[in-house]
């Protein structure tokens, strides 16, 4: 899409490229956008990245390491020459031992599957595996919020991961109370000092409700603003200047849309 012209242009493709899919998770790190999995008949485990100066698809399979299984609604962030993929996993007894979060580092090739230095460290917390959950990047830390956990339902863990120390820890807000709640299948990104949330489920309630969290005071607050979208859930959000882009999604799972929203953040109100 041409933000500046408010218009979309489909991209002519040559050569080799990613086949039609769902439930993927994209990243851009200087000047490419990196794909990764996802499904079409069943699931997919295909790593892909696209020149958005050469227009062109590039996959990558000669990485070294461990790579990731198959995923469904992972979360895929970018810091510093490494990718972090993480949940997704089909839940299985081959799953539930293991922490869902893989690094790829761009430069050497190679992934590497993260794990405990010990299983008897009870101080080396980490979430569960989960999908359609959120991931953003603050400063030097990855935070992961909610997701859906097979059989559990429904998650409002709030979740760090350092990434020079590679370690993780939960997120605790000052205030109790107010929070988001249990919820999958919405949208965050980071501006400034904050992250904001917007829609997916709660249990079986699709949300239109908007959320900022204050790294610095390290609290949950509501963002009231009128004329914008009704409830959403499986849209995506970008940050754009000074404005969150909101796309697509629907009023649930079996009805999708193709409305792209404007949230200016420096003013709080929809365009």
């Amino acid at each position: 899409m041409d933000i500046g012209l408010s218009a979309w242009r489909q991209l002519p493709q040559c050569g080799p490229a990613p086949e039609e899919r769902c439930k993927h998770a994209c990243c851009v790190f200087k000047g490419y956008m990196y794909l990764f999995g996802g499904r079409r008949q069943n699931g997919l485990k295909d790593f892909w990245r696209y020149s958005v100066v050469q227009n062109k698809w590039e996959k990558l399979d000669q990485a070294e390491g461990t790579a990731p299984e198959e995923l469904e609604e992972p979360s895929l962030v970018a810091h510093e020459g490494v990718l972090y993929v993480f949940g997704g996993m089909m839940d299985s007894a081959y799953t539930q031992g293991k922490t869902p979060l893989w690094m790829y580092d761009i430069g050497a090739s190679r992934w590497t599957h993260w794990h405990k230095l010990s299983s008897t460290d009870t101080e080396k917390q980490a979430p569960i595996n989960r999908r359609e959950h959120s991931a953003v990047v603050f400063e030097a830390k990855m935070y992961i919020y909610g997701g859906y956990v097979d059989i559990k339902g429904p998650s409002q863990e709030f979740w760090s991961f350092t990434f020079e120390l590679e370690e993780w820890r939960p997120v605790l807000s000052s205030s109790a109370e107010i929070s988001p709640g249990p919820r999958y299948s919405h949208s965050a990104i980071v501006y400034r000092t904050g992250m904001y949330l917007f829609g997916g489920l709660v249990g079986l309630m699709e949300q239109s409700d908007f959320w900022r969290w204050d790294f610095d005071s390290n609290t949950w607050s509501r963002i009231k603003a009128r004329c914008g979208p009704q409830q959403l859930v499986g849209h995506s959000a970008v940050v754009y200047q000074d404005s969150m882009l909101i796309f697509g999604g629907g009023r649930n799972h079996k009805s999708a849309d193709n409305s792209l929203w404007k949230f200016q953040l420096t003013t709080r109100s929809w365009a």
